[in-house]
């Protein structure tokens, strides 16, 4: 096997960050091969201000920042020391390394660093560094994350589970002790569990003080973990049949399960093959599981049988979800969620599990774009859960949130944002925990964000940030739905910088999130705003080629991403990519307003009338959107007091509800008439250099213009009636945006629509047009 390149040195930016923190003293919380040492020194490169403990004994002379590697080895003289140190020196900053929380002295104020473990992109970063073919997936699942067992693993080269154990194995000081060895089979301990395995109350704080496990926290529920080092050398040493192991796995999910572990159930449940375990974990637990634990739980249930799957929608479909979010295993994730559909049609006939599957459904569909994308298996799940009795709601215990969040989410991208917002208010009073909730307050704000209801949507927005959120979940999928609501929000006070501020914070899982149309639909607007239509428009057209393969072209929010595109387009200047929004008559009325503003840019007026009034505007976007394009309308059929009057209601509207989007795309012939009457006008938009769709008939009274005014001769020449051509030159003017002859044969010659005349001649029948007016206007 060849060998690897030479060691590589993982950059952890979000570790180094925390040390760098302003906190005075800043603690490294976890268990041997966590990497403390080496964040540690990495902290104090290139500083000339530390002083450097590693042997337990701190000096009567201290640097500005003091750092101390293996603080479990202080004794209490030393911890005096420090504490007198920090007395004295109100600027001394301390970096520490512990691998129990109790070895610092109680009353300290300590700033605690955990989690350790590498990340799986930083599992997968390592191995790319070191040149190595191993799936890095697999590295990590086997070594539980910890960076010096999976750099071990990696050195190896080998993913054997035997081999893998082996060289674990090698890592370990010592295993447990024979008595207890069965504490190595569960990935996860609780001090329940601990007991029902043979293990005494001291086992496991003896384990975290010598560093060879830690807590972690799962939905509230302390568990315990060994390192795979130390599970691996205690396997090794003794042996446990796979039967044995089995059972054990069974007892500890059963255990897990009842304490409120939900990750530890699924795991243990997965490895024992109870899928009624893991069942009932998803089911508690809901989706929530999945946020952050996503690689380890894929691996775990990666082993069972497809077809088996088909008698558990619920673990089908986590898998699927997990593995939808990685584009290289989207197959995989579509047969999946067919099998949770298969799964759905044979599910039980409780009331309760009937609003579950239904759900289960809509997720499926939505995902996978089967059918209506679920919006009529959200529906039914929305009325299920509404008609449920006390004793059935007993039965979804925390999950009633995510159910009727993800309903909520079927039926937003379903158009009908009333009943999605129902359903995000009822998520919002039943959610149990921060994701729930984050996703909830994200979806209300949306939902009035897009309607133009500004107030409304700050509101929602204000209520969601006045309280913390962990950073896992903001900006995340779960908080992604409020930060496209601040981006929109930022754009209608005019603050562009804020609004691709807020997009960019999520920007980076576009190509994982289900919200993409909407996140790059607010991209596109904030592209409009700033002035850079044209990379809009590119940015945007990538984006779909990437993530919109799935997406019927019919759908509602696949008709949302042409109307965006098609204002890109007019904001870019490019009529011709603009006009391809054709309007149909299933869409909703922000598509047919869109389609409508084209027809406006395109002088095509009856059209853009005949599309406004099919759209029945309703939300105050949508209202605000139509008074302005109607006015245009009327101000160029010279109906100027009923123009000025709608121009008036559209900058009601505006001020009311805090709009200015409306306006950001919007010819600039008709700009001057809601100056005065809209706050912070945005600039007008030229649409210059595309031509006019014309007729054949309206091109050829074109060209016979620049011979003649005379519209009897016309008709003669053309052999058709005067009112034809009265007709004809009527339908020409309003598409050329003329008034007379000679701006007709202007916007014609500039257009390059007189093809087969001479452009002399066009010019000189519009200069000599030009000067008869001139000399009539200056005769007595």
């Amino acid at each position: 096997m060849a060998p690897l390149r030479a060691p590589v040195r993982l950059e952890r930016p979000r570790l180094l960050a925390a040390l760098a923190s302003p906190a005075s003293l800043v603690a490294l919380l976890g268990p041997d091969g966590a990497g403390a040492t080496t964040l540690l020194r990495q902290f104090a490169e290139g500083r000339d201000d530390v002083t450097w403990v590693g042997d337990g004994r701190i000096p009567d002379a201290v640097s500005r920042t003091l750092v101390i590697d293996d603080g479990d080895s202080l004794a209490p003289d030393a911890w005096e020391r420090v504490r007198q140190l920090r007395a004295t020196r109100p600027d001394l900053v301390v970096r520490l390394a512990v691998r129990s929380a109790r070895a610092v002295p109680l009353a300290w104020d300590v700033e605690w660093v955990r989690d350790l473990g590498f990340t799986l992109d930083e599992t997968i970063a390592y191995v790319a560094a070191r040149g190595s073919h191993l799936e890095p997936r697999a590295v990590h699942v086997a070594a539980g994350g910890l960076p010096a067992a999976v750099v071990a693993v990696v050195e190896a080269n080998v993913i054997d589970p035997e081999a893998v154990q082996i060289v674990l194995a090698r890592l370990a000081p010592h295993p447990l002790p024979r008595a207890v060895a069965a504490l190595a089979v569960p990935e996860f301990l609780t001090p329940a569990l601990v007991a029902q395995l043979g293990g005494d109350d001291g086992i496991v704080e003896q384990a975290e003080r010598a560093g060879h496990g830690e807590w972690r926290t799962d939905d509230g529920t302390l568990i315990f973990a060994l390192t795979a080092p130390i599970r691996a050398a205690t396997l090794v040493t003794t042996p446990l049949p796979a039967e044995e192991q089995r059972a054990i796995h069974h007892r500890a999910a059963r255990a897990l399960l009842r304490e409120g572990s939900g990750l530890g159930a699924v795991v243990e449940g997965s490895a024992a093959g109870a899928l009624d375990i893991v069942d009932a974990a998803l089911r508690r637990d809901g989706l929530k599981l999945l946020w952050g634990n996503g690689a380890r739980i894929a691996a775990a249930l990666r082993p069972i049988p497809l077809l088996q799957l088909r008698r558990w929608p619920i673990i089908a479909l986590a898998q699927a979800l997990i593995l939808n979010a990685r584009r290289q295993h989207m197959v995989r994730a579509a047969e999946l969620m067919g099998v949770a559909l298969l799964g759905v049609q044979t599910g039980q006939s409780e009331p309760a599990d009937r609003a579950l599957l239904r759900v289960v459904e809509s997720v499926a569909r939505r995902l996978t774009g089967v059918g209506d994308r679920g919006v009529r298996a959200a529906r039914m799940a929305a009325r299920t859960l509404d008609d449920l009795s006390a004793a059935d709601l007993e039965q979804l215990h925390g999950l009633r949130g995510d159910l009727h969040a993800h309903a909520a989410i079927s039926l937003l991208y379903g158009g009908d944002d009333g009943a999605a917002s129902d359903q995000f208010e009822q998520a919002l009073a039943t959610a149990t925990r921060p994701s729930v909730e984050l996703l909830a307050y994200g979806g209300l704000a949306l939902i009035h964000a897009k309607a133009g209801e500004v107030p409304a949507a700050q509101t929602w927005v204000a209520q969601a940030l006045a309280r913390p959120w962990p950073d896992d979940i903001l900006d995340e999928y779960q908080g992604s739905m409020l930060r496209i609501a601040e981006s929109r929000l930022a754009l209608e006070r005019g603050d562009t910088a804020a609004a691709e501020a807020a997009v960019a914070t999520i920007w980076p899982i576009i190509d994982t999130i289900e919200h993409w149309p909407a996140l790059g639909a607010a991209r596109a607007w904030a592209d409009i705003s700033a002035g850079r239509p044209a990379e809009g428009v590119e940015r945007l057209r990538s984006l779909r080629s990437r993530r919109g393969k799935r997406m019927s072209s019919g759908s509602p929010a696949s008709r949302m991403l042409d109307a965006t595109e098609s204002a890109l387009a007019l904001a870019a200047g490019d009529l011709a990519s603009a006009r391809r929004l054709a309007s149909r008559s299933s869409d909703l009325p922000d598509v047919m307003i869109a389609a409508a503003r084209v027809a406006v840019f395109d002088r095509q007026h009856e059209r853009a009338l005949r599309l406004l009034n099919a759209a029945a505007a309703r939300t105050p976007r949508q209202r605000t959107e139509t008074a302005a394009l109607e006015a245009i309308l009327l101000e160029r059929l010279g109906r100027t007091a009923e123009a000025r009057t709608l121009a008036r209601h559209a900058g009601v509207l505006a001020r009311t509800y805090g709009l200015r989007t409306p306006f950001l795309v919007l010819p600039a012939e008709e700009h001057d008439l809601f100056s005065g009457e809209v706050d912070d006008l945005p600039a007008p938009i030229t649409v210059a250099g595309v031509a006019p769709q014309l007729t054949v008939r309206e091109s050829i009274v074109a060209r016979h213009l620049v011979d003649t005014a005379n519209v009897e001769e016309i008709a003669a020449r053309l052999h058709v009636s005067v009112n034809t051509v009265k007709s004809q030159r009527r339908s020409l003017y309003r598409k050329l945006g003329a008034s007379s002859r000679e701006e007709a044969i202007a916007a014609a010659l500039a257009y390059g629509l007189l093809t087969g005349a001479d452009p002399t001649r066009a010019i000189t029948a519009v200069e000599a047009s030009a000067a008869t007016d001139a000399t009539t206007k200056r005769a007595p």
